[in-house]
């Protein structure tokens, strides 16, 4: 998919694409939140709180669903990237496992740094979940990949909670 920069469509899977399109607006979102994430895993090192259950390879798995769910919208024909309950049910043993560090008052975020960096991703993970409900309105898109996103938020504020 390609969107120019003007508001004349170009062609893409046959449907018309604008730069100002939602699809567009969720995809370079997914592509920030990535980037946010990336930067998550550059500041853990092994031999922190993070290794193991909440290490680099979990949030390295996180980085390549987001990679499935961008080249998912942008190709909504091609089922190789589509999410699976699969996804979301290890999202979700990673919020139980984390549960114990979730507060019982608001978060002010910037009790440390990797955990400022963690809320960060995590509202960015909240707007792209509703761009892609908005895409979504506009071109079927797959059901589990807006439920990932909407798990991946919680389990990034659980994870920041731990790093507080």
């Amino acid at each position: 998919m390609k969107a120019n920069n003007s508001d004349n469509p170009e062609k893409a899977d046959k449907a018309a694409v604008f730069k100002n399109g939602a699809l567009i607006h969720l995809i370079g979102t997914m592509d920030e939140l990535n980037a946010h994430i990336g930067l998550i895993k550059a500041k853990i090192t092994g031999k922190n709180e993070y290794k193991g259950e909440n290490g680099k390879e979990f949030i390295e798995s996180i980085q390549k669903n987001l990679m499935k769910i961008m080249a998912h919208s942008s190709d909504i024909a091609n089922e190789r990237y589509f999410l699976t309950q699969a996804e979301i049910t290890e999202l979700e043993r990673k919020i139980n496992n984390l549960q114990k560090y979730l507060p019982n008052q608001f978060v002010l975020p910037g009790e440390t740094e990797i955990e400022a960096y963690i809320h960060i991703a995590r509202t960015v993970a909240r707007r792209a979940e509703r761009q892609f409900v908005a895409a979504a309105t506009e071109k079927p898109l797959c059901f589990y990949a807006g439920t990932y996103l909407n798990r991946l938020s919680d389990y990034l504020f659980a994870l920041a909670c731990m790093s507080a």
